[in-house]
């Protein structure tokens, strides 16, 4: 009798369990603040985003156009830091659809005035931004071994790109 009420008790505490992880909500899709003064990123070469004085003044060769699961890309190289890419993410929902894709670690920081992710490693090595420029539009942006630390040195590209985009119409 004991063990025929204790299988029985053991069947119910699995019932609940399994009833309380079918009832749980998803977490909520975290929501990004509204893009105030958008720009346009559809049909930009992000390699003209630095023009040559900006490549000059932040150390970078001329870039190298590329294309990945984002979008088109430009990569740069340079003296002040290994590596620098900049994507245009036009064919999603912006930073909303980035947010939902990335993890709880990455800031919400404002650059420029528009709303960002920051992602960073502890020593400053590696920066990733994404920043809504429009409410379906984002630059995502990441730099390895930048000076003085790889945030610094994207925002400063990031200042320079982002100044470089027309007004979104």
């Amino acid at each position: 009798m004991i063990i025929r009420l204790m299988a029985m008790a053991a069947t119910v505490a699995t019932l609940l369990v399994t009833a309380s992880c079918a009832t749980e909500a998803p977490p909520p899709t975290p929501t990004v603040p509204p893009v105030e003064s958008p720009k346009g990123l559809v049909g930009i070469d992000p390699c003209a985003l630095l023009d040559p004085a900006a490549r000059t003044d932040l150390g970078f060769d001329s870039g190298v156009p590329g294309q990945d699961e984002l979008g088109a890309n430009c990569s740069w190289t340079g003296a002040h830091a290994e590596s620098a890419q900049i994507t245009a993410f036009t064919s999603g929902d912006g930073l909303q659809e980035l947010t939902r894709d990335r993890d709880s670690t990455a800031g919400r920081v404002r650059l420029l005035g528009y709303p960002a992710l920051e992602t960073f490693t502890a020593r400053g090595e590696f920066c990733r931004y994404d920043v809504g420029v429009a409410a379906d539009q984002a630059i995502v942006a990441t730099m390895r071994a930048g000076k003085p630390d790889s945030c610094t040195a994207l925002q400063a590209l990031l200042t320079v790109a982002i100044s470089q985009l027309p007004a979104f119409d």
